[in-house]
């Protein structure tokens, strides 16, 4: 049984503790996929399916030059594949801004925010994101490797457990899930891919002990 608030419950917590009228959209909707994270770590479907729909009503962000915008993310994207993360850094924030209803813009903004080991912003971008495209499932493995590093497991689970919901081949994401389960050096990353499969009710295999390394290519 789900000991999670009803949604009436958290929608009033908004307003009685969000921002001002005046302060932007974003931190509303970035509210909402904050409990997109919580709801999915308490096994609440439903209220996950219900702040999903609501954000997908929300109008996109109109774009003010989407021409800049295309030009500078795929700037950013080259300077990333040369590890010029300073560059990136400037170009994907330039893309955010000239389109702000670009989800790739933003999960490349988020990408490199994680490299640079900056959570909050990385977090923050990746959120956003996520409140435009609710249903990315990598945004949201993303946005689980960012709790990770800050050792929040909780959040770890519910971001994880979203990526698994919205996957589009749920096979391949278990796999993925298991293998971080048995392999992840990283505790926190492994204790949130084994807890995420419970919650689905996935076959789950004992960990092997010592970890092994980080494949890579599970985790970009």
């Amino acid at each position: 049984m789900s000991h999670a608030c009803p949604i009436f419950v958290l929608l009033a917590a908004w307003f009685v503790t969000g921002p001002t009228f005046a302060q932007e959209d974003s931190e509303r909707n970035r509210f909402f996929v904050q409990q997109m994270i919580d709801l999915a770590a308490a096994n609440n479907p439903q209220a996950v399916e219900t702040m999903q729909r609501m954000l997908e009503q929300n109008p996109r962000p109109a774009a003010h030059d989407p021409a800049t915008a295309k030009a500078a993310l795929q700037r950013g994207q080259t300077a990333l594949q040369q590890d010029d993360l300073d560059e990136a850094l400037k170009d994907f924030q330039k893309a955010t801004q000239a389109d702000p209803g670009n989800i790739d813009a933003f999960n490349h903004l988020g990408l490199l925010y994680r490299k640079l080991n900056q959570f909050a912003d990385a977090e923050r971008a990746l959120q956003q994101g996520l409140s435009l495209e609710p249903t990315r499932a990598g945004a949201w493995f993303q946005l689980a490797q960012v709790y990770s590093l800050q050792n929040d497991e909780r959040r770890a689970i519910g971001a994880l457990s979203n990526a698994y919901r919205y996957a589009q081949n749920p096979m391949r994401a278990e796999e993925i899930l298991r293998y971080i389960a048995e392999n992840e050096a990283d505790d926190t990353l492994r204790n949130a891919a084994l807890q995420t499969l419970r919650l689905h009710q996935l076959p789950v295999q004992p960990a092997i002990v010592p970890p092994l390394s980080t494949n890579p290519a599970l985790l970009r």
